[in-house]
């Protein structure tokens, strides 16, 4: 075999799913612990800012131990406008901060986050400029945090459009594509204030769970109903469900790794 041959190319997509989205890097501690680090990452909302920590070359670990300091009092604050209940200038100061300001073509792997355009209703991908702003965007959930304005597009949650952007993955070059959906089933414990109500809607996205069978080779969807969306107290939980998940899958993660490689080595004749 042709020792020049490019490895398989594996494709993450991340879903949005607020405080859920702490299992993405169980799933990204598996698969680096598995030797199956992806070379793809693509998110929405909590999906987009976990990747696009791991694109910039942070480890899961350390995305754990930067997670671990998160309360919502250091990220947010009651809003002044009558935009949205809060305002997030201390959200993006830490996402600035944390990935050092880089822009898109500064990563270290692909990377690309979805978001919604509030005046059209379409679909935005965002790969290029600042990634802060991108991240930002991606996860702004209507009457939550503001709208974001970047490219000439007034942007919100991309959960709206696409949770999972799985589809994507495949676009950007992704030979499988391994897809985490954390945005369901609604927590046991039913919500109880406006902003409970809103984060908790904001998951909701009939029929895109039955596309995302068909987009993605893969569908992890770890076992995150204990616990609500908006509890930063159980993010070691969340992260430990996204750790078993993969690590249930990883025997079918390395059959699709062998069936792809066997597909790429037949159309080459080898």
């Amino acid at each position: 075999m042709d020792d020049d041959i490019a490895p398989i190319r594996i494709g993450l997509a991340l879903g949005g799913g607020a405080v859920r989205g702490a299992a993405h890097i169980g799933v990204l501690d598996a698969l680096d612990r598995a030797g199956l680090q992806p070379a793809i990452i693509t998110g929405t909302s909590a999906g987009a800012l976990v990747g696009a920590l791991y694109a910039n070359g942070m480890s899961p670990a350390e995305i754990a131990e930067v997670a671990q300091t998160l309360r919502w009092a250091r990220l947010v604050r009651p809003g002044r406008t009558r935009k949205a209940l809060f305002e997030t200038s201390k959200l993006g100061l830490f996402l600035e901060t944390t990935l050092g300001g880089v822009g898109f073509e500064g990563l270290r792997r692909p990377f690309a986050a979805i978001a919604c355009d509030l005046t059209t209703g379409s679909e935005v991908v965002l790969r290029s400029g600042p990634v802060a702003s991108a991240v930002l965007a991606s996860a702004a959930i209507p009457g939550v945090f503001p709208p974001v304005e970047r490219d000439g597009h007034l942007l919100v949650d991309g959960g709206l459009v696409t949770m999972v952007p799985a589809a994507l993955a495949r676009q950007m070059g992704a030979d499988i594509v391994i897809a985490v959906d954390v945005s369901g089933p609604l927590p046991r414990r039913p919500p109880t204030t406006v902003l409970h109500i809103l984060v908790a809607v904001s998951t909701l996205q009939p029929g895109g769970r039955d596309a995302l069978d068909e987009q993605a080779d893969l569908v992890l969807k770890p076992e995150v109903d204990a616990y609500a969306f908006w509890e930063l107290t159980r993010i070691p939980e969340f992260e430990e469900s996204g750790r078993e998940a993969t690590e249930k899958a990883l025997p079918v993660i390395h059959a699709l790794l062998t069936a792809a490689e066997a597909r790429r080595d037949w159309q080459r004749g080898l």
